[in-house]
């Protein structure tokens, strides 16, 4: 029997409730089954906590020859699970530089990193930049905390600070996806406090372009002169004569 197997099985009767704990069992069990198609893969978890996540990739890894999973945490999280297959790192999770040294087998490249640390937009912004050159083609990038609505006034997880931190993350990774559409697939999970993902479409060693700067429209009588303009300019462009070869 796998390890953790009985918490693996109750995520899955979780998964098949009628509350708010089957979109948490959902999303670990996303991750889970990811880990569990691969091969050998090398695991990064950034940001551990109580170790529900840590302890769902150890099982899914549990008999797979060569895997590792790889938790960082600026806290001592070293007693949520109990492994071979298992380092954790007591570190900064934005100091790739450091992980790597301790680590060298990162630098032949990550299959899996999950990214759950401290839930502000610079950090999470440093931590994608930093550890992207080593994802390799076909990786994955998980993100946790990237629904918002939970935290909004009067749910069920009413937090202002929280509500901003994840709108903000939100936004940053659809700036990233934006500026790198031809490097990133990228998939949203609702419900819970949200799971995001970045399928890489890129070779390892490849450096993300910058965040896109881009401009919220929320008033459209104001920008209804633009549209105008744009819809005729579209208009005259589709009826302007064509050169013929």
């Amino acid at each position: 029997m796998s390890i953790y197997q009985n918490e693996h099985v109750n995520l899955i009767k979780l998964s098949n409730g009628f509350d708010n704990n089957r979109y948490v069992a959902k999303q670990i069990l996303e991750m889970h089954n990811e880990a569990l198609s691969r091969e050998k893969p090398v695991i990064v978890e950034l940001g551990v906590d109580i170790g529900n996540s840590t302890r769902s990739f150890l099982n899914a890894i549990d008999e797979k020859e060569g895997a590792l999973l790889v938790s960082v945490d600026i806290l001592d999280c070293s007693h949520v699970a109990a492994s071979d297959k298992w380092i954790f790192v007591k570190q900064d999770s934005v100091d790739t530089d450091s992980l790597i040294k301790k680590i060298p087998l990162l630098k032949d490249g990550i299959d899996i990193l999950y990214v759950d640390s401290l839930h502000d937009y610079n950090h999470v912004k440093n931590e994608i930049y930093n550890f992207f050159p080593y994802m390799k083609k076909g990786g994955v990038i998980f993100f946790d905390d990237t629904d918002s609505c939970p935290y909004m006034i009067f749910q069920r997880k009413d937090n202002p600070k929280l509500e901003i931190a994840s709108r903000k993350i939100h936004s940053l990774l659809d700036k990233i996806f934006l500026a790198n559409i031809g490097f990133l697939d990228y998939t949203i999970y609702r419900g819970s406090t949200g799971l995001s993902r970045f399928d890489i479409l890129s070779p390892i060693g490849t450096k993300l372009n910058p965040p896109l700067k881009t401009f919220q429209r929320n008033n459209f009588f104001l920008w209804l002169p633009w549209t105008i303009l744009g819809y005729l300019k579209r208009k005259i462009l589709s009826q302007a004569p064509r050169d013929r070869l």
